[in-house]
């Protein structure tokens, strides 16, 4: 799968960080599985031992409902696993010397690009599993108040850091810049 980031660079625009995506976000929604297949189990079990007190016969209707709970068992089980591989699959961040661009998803996309000097704050927020784990929500937020987030970020910490380094340095530059050009029109103004 090609990277949105470098897809999307400008003219003279270098990546100075990716941010890494945590493959432990599956851990929670794999235990979640985990309780879905013991409750498919359990209730197997009970079907078992309905043919049993039948003499091997068991109810239809309780077939029905016993297939019925393993489909729902099925897909609330595997469902959030698919959607949390996609999103990680698709969740791209990095931070340039230009700007903070980043993507989530495939079918509903959120993208983020923000000009580094448009950027206000990035700070970092981790869940239970998320700090049990090492692995955080990265907020961005720009001027006029829009923000965005990304999750499963497992370098949030040296990523917001980088992100608040690009800042001054493109500050740095903006002031040398104005400077130089204040220089050029003393220089001018001399010589009128």
């Amino acid at each position: 799968m090609a990277n949105y980031v470098e897809n999307n660079l400008g003219k003279n625009e270098k990546i100075v960080m990716k941010a890494k995506i945590s493959w432990l976000t599956l851990i929670p929604t794999a235990l979640w599985f985990v309780i879905m297949v013991v409750v498919m189990v359990y209730f197997g079990k009970l079907l078992g031992d309905t043919k049993e007190a039948t003499g091997g016969k068991a109810d239809a209707d309780s077939a029905k409902i016993i297939a019925i709970i393993y489909g729902v068992c099925l897909v609330i089980g595997v469902l959030p696993l698919l959607i949390r591989v996609l999103k990680n699959m698709t969740t791209h961040l990095a931070v340039t010397n230009k700007r903070v661009i980043g993507k989530v998803g495939v079918l509903k996309v959120d993208t983020i690009d923000f000009h580094i000097d448009k950027v206000d704050n990035v700070s970092y927020k981790g869940s239970v599993f998320g700090n049990l784990f090492h692995y955080y929500t990265v907020s961005v937020k720009g001027g006029g108040g829009d923000a965005k987030e990304i999750t499963a970020i497992a370098n949030a910490a040296e990523f917001k850091n980088k992100v608040n380094e690009a800042i001054e340095l493109h500050a740095e530059e903006a002031r040398k810049e104005q400077a130089q050009q204040i220089a050029i029109a003393m220089a001018a103004g001399k010589k009128d």
